[in-house]
């Protein structure tokens, strides 16, 4: 039977040098395809946090034509309005006919993204160097090619023997005639990167990446004095394809069509980052000649074209755990084409460079006592350190803490709650001071501990009825209340939002912020037995990543997250992750380090010990009363 061929058209808004403009696309579709797997053939970004399970009802759009019913899944997770609006589910929506899809815009604006970090002071001798030599012109008696004589001027002048290759070989005749044979060389160990006409040595550039799950930064270096000139952060392209790291992993495990999308996608956010910096500084990209990345291990294996396939699957393995070097060209990268680009080791599947950089940039391996250093994420990660044994591992909390999965959750953006407190009623401050539109992790985490401190949430995270409370506020009971989706608890009224809907807090949403703040609790508990190391017993407690920046201590303190450490020993230790590429960028000595530390860090595989699921039931359940805040104080 031949199957129907619609047409499906794309309706969206791109923003194009600080202008939107609309965007259109149609497309043939046949067979049973959702909106969303169409969409994601043709490379249009609709975002699906959960990886387009049918599970966390981001994929929203808007359509005007034939399509199949809607599904009982839909009717949960939109309203009836949305739904009188023609508004469906990309995951679910299969056109029956020729159809019009809008994509609504999404959170673009004012993302508070983290940019800075603890920072480590190392002596500046990166890999790459630039030298000014005279090439022997060419005469008659001798019939040396204009490549023989530039190494030939190169090993006068005390350098190594090197290799140029093909993209700086072509190049090579007019630079050498248009410069009068004064040229410079920038060699990176015996391979050459560039050659440019007269003396530019006095300039010398290199970017330090951060690849999160979620967010990409990017600094640019002047790796003559080791200054950062200008740093420039994106949102993951990658996040229309699933919020955390398995979602991913899952896409991209469908073929090498599902892998290389995410690569472009990825590599279309690095080269924007690029753009930006190169608006903010001047500094052209193919003056760039070197580039050092961080990531988990599944962003550097997407990254690179890499399939992290069986990092999912027992017994967790990469395809490469140690340092890996490309270039530019290579990857698609827009600087230098021939610049290397190294991606620090990972330590193990689950446990990247990211973490090593982290290392790296906090000088933990040096540090005396006992220090707990926590990477709070999606994929949350987290080392011990004592005595110079340093043992790690990963914690799969997935993507609440980014609001994803939460009824009312969004990224921490312009409209986002960001801190909440409680009196005789709710405060809330929003970033961007605008109208609130959702909760972002650091208010849902705030909004948490204040409803366990007036009693509203018991300590097995259970939202209790207004009935079983006495001598709260009248404002607080009247935001307790039942809907069809059960308890829930009203954090901002319709009337006082960005678009008229209320800011709820479920008892869904409670259950997955225990989820996720358990597994990151247990994991440290599982290290801390294996080195014999008691809560009071930590001296330092590191937080590091953005989350672990913009949460206030007392309220991850107080629903557990945390060890019962005092507050004084807490510390933000920022984007040292990135901090770590640019010392390694500037360092040849940092650079050695962290391939060190990659190899000596020990690593605990969760899902291999026996104690884990009894440590991540306790650690799901909330501390009782003000225990923690009291051993704070």
């Amino acid at each position: 039977m031949e199957l129907k061929t619609v047409q499906v058209t794309f309706i969206w808004q791109e923003q194009v040098e600080g202008r939107w403009s609309q965007r259109q696309k149609q497309v043939t579709a046949s067979g049973d395809a959702t909106v969303l797997r169409l969409a994601r053939e043709y490379d249009i970004k609709i975002n699906a946090t959960c990886g387009g399970r049918g599970r966390c009802g981001r994929c929203k759009v808007v359509v005007q034509g034939p399509l199949n019913e809607v599904s009982q899944m839909e009717r949960q997770l939109l309203t009836k309005e949305e739904l009188a609006k023609g508004i469906r589910l990309a995951c679910y929506a299969r056109p029956q006919g020729d159809i019009w899809v809008t994509i609504p815009t999404g959170e673009t604006e004012l993302l508070q993204i983290l940019t800075e970090g603890s920072d480590q002071e190392a002596a500046v001798e990166p890999d790459i160097v630039k030298e000014f030599v005279a090439v022997p012109e060419p005469v008659l008696e001798a019939p040396d090619g204009d490549r023989e004589r530039l190494l030939e001027a190169l090993a006068g002048a005390g350098g190594r023997i090197c290799q140029i290759p093909l993209g700086v070989m072509t190049r090579l005749p007019e630079i050498l005639r248009q410069s009068n044979h004064r040229v410079t060389v920038t060699r990176w160990r015996e391979h050459i990167v560039a050659v440019d006409s007269g003396d530019t040595t006095g300039e010398l550039f290199g970017l330090a990446f951060d690849i999160g799950t979620t967010t990409v930064v990017g600094g640019l270096i002047d790796l003559h004095q080791g200054k950062e000139l200008d740093v420039a952060a994106r949102l993951n392209g990658q996040a229309a394809y699933g919020a955390d790291v398995i979602s991913r992993v899952e896409y991209a495990s469908n073929g090498i069509t599902h892998l290389k999308r995410l690569q472009r996608a990825v590599m279309d956010t690095l080269n924007g980052v690029i753009s930006d910096l190169h608006e903010k500084t001047g500094v052209s990209p193919e003056r760039i000649s070197r580039v050092v990345v961080v990531g988990n291990t599944c962003m550097q294996h997407l990254a690179l074209g890499v399939s992290p396939t069986y990092i999912a699957r027992s017994p967790y393995t990469p395809a490469f755990s140690r340092q890996f070097d490309a270039t530019a060209g290579q990857l698609g990268l827009a600087v230098n084409p021939e610049a290397p680009v190294t991606f620090l080791p990972n330590v193990a599947g689950f446990v990247g460079a990211d973490t090593v950089g982290v290392v790296v940039a906090t000088g933990l391996a040096d540090r005396n006592g006992r220090v707990l250093m926590v990477d709070i994420g999606t994929n949350g990660e987290i080392v011990l350190s004592q005595g110079g044994r340093m043992v790690s591992c990963s914690a799969a909390a997935g993507p609440a803490f980014e609001g994803a999965q939460i009824s009312c959750g969004m990224r921490a953006g312009e409209g986002a709650v960001e801190f909440v407190e409680i009196g005789e009623d709710v405060e809330v401050r929003v970033i961007g001071q605008t109208l609130p539109r959702g909760i972002c992790g650091s208010g849902l985490i705030d909004l948490v501990a204040e409803l366990l401190k007036v009693g509203i949430i018991d300590e097995t995270g259970r939202l209790q009825d207004a009935s079983e409370l006495h001598g709260l506020p009248p404002k607080l009971v009247e935001r307790i209340r039942t809907s069809e989706n059960g308890a829930e608890f009203v954090v901002v009224w319709g009337k006082d939002t960005a678009d008229g809907k209320e800011i709820v807090l479920t008892q869904r949403d409670i259950r997955e912020l225990q989820l996720a703040k358990g597994a990151i609790r247990a994991g440290t508990m599982i290290l801390q037995r294996i080195l014999g190391i008691r809560d009071e017993d930590i001296d330092e407690l590191l937080l590091a990543g953005a989350f672990g920046n913009y949460i206030r201590k007392e309220s991850a303190m107080r629903i557990g997250l945390l060890p019962k450490v005092p507050l004084e020993r807490v510390r933000s230790v920022g984007n040292a992750a990135r901090v770590g590429a640019r010392l390694c960028l500037i360092s040849q000595a940092k650079l050695q380090e962290a391939s060190r530390l990659a190899k000596s860090m020990g690593y605990v595989e969760l899902s291999g010990r026996p104690d884990f699921q009894e440590a991540f039931m306790e650690a799901m359940l909330f501390p009782q009363s003000e225990e923690y805040l009291e051993f704070a104080r």
